[in-house]
C-alpha cells in the first residue's frame, strides 16, 4: 500500500517539482519514510509522477519508481499494487527463474502491459491502482482492480489530466478547483449509504476511477472501459457437494495465504460471525505455521465477566480465541469518538464505517500492525444467504425442492408446533417467494423508493432541486429478485462496496496500516458468482456452501450460527451516539454559517429532531449523518 500521485500537462506546459510540492505534502501523511517525486526530460517534461516511500505491500524488495520497460523504450510505471497470480504470470510472461524473487509487482504489471496493452488489466489478481505513461505515444494507462481495494481519484480537464490516491492531495493541486458535488450530497441526505454511485465523488471536478475499469488518457480524448463483469463469469460444475466445499476451502486458504507474505506484524477483525472468524481461524493456522501469532481486534467492548447476556458476541469471540490460542483487543467507544467522527470534512478525507474503526487502527499502530485482514465482503458473495433462490425455484417450477426448502426452513427444533410451522411456511412463502416477484416499478409505488431512514431533514427546495440526479444516482435496487449470481452481483456491483475500501484504505495508510479482504478475491468472487444457486441455500441453512467448507476450521458455535447479533457492539454505540447528537449540535450552531446552512436543511424540523433522540434507531444514525453533512455545508455557504 503506498500513496501515488501525478500531472499530465496535455497542453505540453512542462511539470516542475513545484507543481507537484502541495500534493506531495499530503501523500507524505501515507507513512513515516516521505515521498519522492519524479519531473524529469527522461519521462516527459509535460509528465510528473510522485509516491510515498512508505510502501506495506513490499517485503524484501522495496521499488523505486517510477520504472521503465528494459526492452519498451518510453514506458514508465507508477503504482500502488500488490499482485497475487505472480506464478502464473510468470509462465506466461515467461520470466526466468532467476529473476523472479527480485521482480516487483509494478514490473510485472509493465511487462504485462508491454505483452497485452490495454487488456493486461483482465490478467492481474490482486490490488492495485497504477499508471502507465506512453511517452512515445503521449497516453496515459490508468488501471484499477476490480473491487476498488486500492484508491485512485482524478481530475480530467482540456489542459491537464491530475491523479491520485487521496482526495486532499487531489485538492491541494492548484489545477484541480474546488466545488461541493450538490446532487450527491442531496443524495447522502436523503439515502443510506448504499446507492449505486461508483464514479463521482463529494468534489464535483474529482472522480474515480471506478472498480474493474481503465482509462486512457491522450491531449485529445479520455476513454472509460469495463473490463470485468458478470459476462465473465464462468460455469463451476463440480460431482459433488464435498467438492464444492473442499474447493471453497482451497481457495480461502489461498486467498489469506497471499495476503500474509509480509514482514510486517499481522491483525485480523474478529466480530464472532462466519466471515471473520473464518479468516481469523486460517490466518492462525499460516502463522503458527512461521512461529508467529495473530492479533485480533474486535468493535465491541470488553466482555462483563459476571452476569453476561448469555448469546452475545463475546462468547462466539473468545470460542475461536481458545481454540487458536489467540487474544482479541476490545474498544471502548466515547462521545468523544462520535463527535470526532462526524466532525470531519468527508468531502476531503473519507469517513464511511470509520467510527469504530479509527479505535482499531489507534490500537493496531501502538501495537505496530501494519496489516490488517478483514472478512468484510463475504455476504454479498462467498457467505451470500442465497437471496433470490426460492423465488427462482418457483419460477423454475421445481416445486418440490422449493417445498423442501420451506418445510427445512420452518422447522429450526423438534419442539415447534404444527400451528406455528405452518404459519411460518406461509410467512416464508410470502417474503421469499411472492414478495421478490413483485416487478420493480410496482414495487417501488406500493412500498416507495427504498431507504433504511425512516426520515430526513433536507431543505425541501434543496430536495426538489437535485431530484432528477438524486433518482438517477439510486441505480438498481438491492431488494431481494429472482436469481442468486444477479443478486449477488448487484451487491458487489454496489457504490458501498467501493466506499468503504477507498475510507479503510486512505484512512489506513495514514497510520500505516494496510487493509486486506480475502473474501474479495478474484478468483473467490469468480467461483461463487459460477456454483450453482442451490449451494447457498440447503435444507433450511443460508450461507450453506460456507459452512460445509469451514467444517473442521470453526467451533461448531459458530459454524452453525443463525444470526449475528453483535448485541454487546450496538448497545454501546446506541448510548454514545444518541449522547453525542446535542453535543455536535452545539458545535454547529457555534459557528456563525450555521443559519446559511438552511439552504441545505431544515434546521427547525433537525434541531427538533436531535432534542426529540432517546434511543438508538436507524433515526439516530441518520441523524448523525445529516450533522456531518450539515458541518459539511459550513464550509461551502458564503
Amino acid at each position: 500500500m503506498r500513496g501515488i500521485f501525478g500531472i499530465f500537462h496535455k497542453n505540453g506546459q512542462p511539470v516542475t517539482p513545484e507543481t507537484l510540492g502541495a500534493m506531495r505534502a499530503i501523500i507524505k501523511l501515507w507513512g513515516p519514510t516521505g515521498t519522492r517525486a519524479h519531473c524529469t526530460e527522461e519521462i516527459g517534461e509535460e509528465i510528473g509522477f510522485g509516491y510515498s516511500l512508505c510502501d506495506l505491500d513490499s517485503t524484501s524488495n522495496p521499488e523505486h519508481l517510477p520504472i521503465t520497460h528494459p526492452q519498451a523504450v518510453g514506458l514508465f510505471i507508477i503504482a500502488d499494487a500488490r499482485i497475487d497470480n505472480r506464478e502464473e504470470l510468470y509462465e506466461i510472461l515467461k520470466i526466468p527463474v532467476s529473476e523472479r524473487r527480485t521482480l516487483t509487482d509494478s514490473h510485472l504489471i509493465l511487462l504485462g502491459y508491454a505483452k497485452w496493452q490495454k487488456a493486461c488489466v483482465g490478467q492481474l489478481v490482486g490490488a492495485f491502482a497504477f499508471v502507465i505513461w506512453d511517452q512515445q505515444r503521449k497516453e496515459l494507462f490508468c488501471g484499477r482492480d476490480h473491487m476498488g481495494l486500492r484508491p485512485f481519484f482524478y481530475y480530467d480537464a482540456p489542459g491537464c489530466f491530475v491523479f491520485a490516491s487521496d482526495i486532499e492531495a487531489m485538492l491541494a493541486c492548484s489545477s484541480v478547483p474546488q466545488k461541493l458535488n450538490e446532487p450527491l450530497l442531496a443524495a447522502h441526505l436523503q439515502e443510506d449509504t448504499y446507492f449505486a454511485e461508483k464514479h463521482q465523488t463529494f468534489q464535483a471536478n474529482i472522480f474515480k476511477l471506478p472498480p474493474a475499469h481503465h482509462l486512457l488518457v491522450t491531449k485529445e480524448t479520455s476513454r472509460l472501459c469495463r473490463y470485468w463483469s458478470l459476462g465473465n463469469i464462468r460455469d463451476v460444475r463440480l460431482p459433488s457437494n464435498e467438492a464444492y466445499a473442499e474447493q471453497l476451502r482451497d481457495l480461502l486458504f489461498q486467498a489469506v495465504e497471499c495476503r500474509i507474505q509480509t514482514n510486517l506484524p499481522i491483525g485480523a477483525h474478529l466480530s464472532g460471525g462466519l466471515d471473520s472468524s473464518t479468516i481469523v481461524a486460517i490466518a492462525s493456522q499460516l502463522l503458527q505455521h512461521q512461529d508467529k501469532t495473530l492479533k485480533a481486534y474486535s468493535w465491541s467492548p470488553q466482555p462483563i465477566r459476571t452476569n453476561k447476556p448469555a448469546g452475545n458476541e463475546h462468547d462466539l469471540i473468545e470460542a475461536l480465541c481458545r481454540q487458536y490460542a489467540i487474544a482479541c483487543n476490545y474498544i471502548d467507544l466515547s462521545v468523544e469518538d462520535v463527535v470526532r467522527t462526524y466532525r470531519r470534512d468527508f468531502t476531503r478525507v473519507p469517513y464511511e464505517m470509520m467510527l469504530r474503526e479509527e479505535l482499531v487502527l489507534q490500537q493496531a499502530s501502538q501495537d505496530h500492525v501494519h496489516v490488517m485482514l478483514s472478512g468484510w465482503g463475504g455476504d454479498e458473495t462467498v457467505t451470500g444467504h442465497g437471496w433470490g433462490c426460492l423465488s427462482s425455484q418457483f419460477l423454475q417450477g421445481r416445486w418440490q425442492q422449493l417445498h423442501h426448502e420451506l418445510c427445512a426452513f420452518t422447522k429450526t427444533s423438534d419442539n415447534i408446533s404444527q400451528v406455528r410451522q405452518t404459519a411460518r411456511y406461509a410467512r416464508l412463502f410470502y417474503e421469499k417467494v411472492l414478495i421478490p416477484l413483485i416487478p420493480e416499478p410496482i414495487a417501488v409505488m406500493l412500498a416507495g423508493q427504498h431507504s433504511r431512514y425512516p426520515e430526513s431533514w433536507i431543505n425541501p427546495q434543496f430536495a426538489d432541486a437535485h431530484g432528477q440526479a438524486v433518482r438517477r444516482l439510486r441505480g438498481v435496487a438491492l431488494r431481494e429478485r429472482p436469481g442468486v449470481q444477479q443478486m449477488q452481483w448487484r451487491w458487489l456491483d454496489n457504490g458501498h462496496i467501493t466506499k468503504r475500501l477507498e475510507s479503510w484504505a486512505i484512512n489506513g495508510a495514514r497510520q500505516g496500516v494496510s487493509y486486506r479482504y480475502p473474501l474479495l478475491d478474484r478468483r473467490i468472487l469468480e467461483f461463487c458468482l459460477g456454483v450453482p444457486p442451490e449451494q447457498f441455500v440447503q435444507n433450511g441453512w443460508t450461507r450453506s456452501l460456507m459452512r460445509r467448507a469451514v467444517g473442521g476450521i470453526l467451533p461448531q458455535e459458530i459454524r452453525w450460527n443463525r444470526s449475528k447479533v453483535e448485541q454487546a457492539a450496538f448497545d454501546v454505540i446506541g448510548q454514545v451516539m444518541v449522547a453525542a447528537l446535542p453535543e455536535l449540535l452545539e458545535q454547529l450552531r457555534a459557528d456563525p454559517r450555521f443559519h446559511a446552512v438552511a439552504q441545505y436543511l431544515d434546521l427547525k424540523r433537525l434541531t427538533e429532531a436531535v432534542d426529540q433522540a432517546t434511543g438508538f434507531e436507524r433515526g439516530t444514525e441518520a441523524l448523525a449523518i445529516t450533522l456531518a453533512c450539515a458541518n459539511v455545508c459550513t464550509k461551502v455557504v458564503a
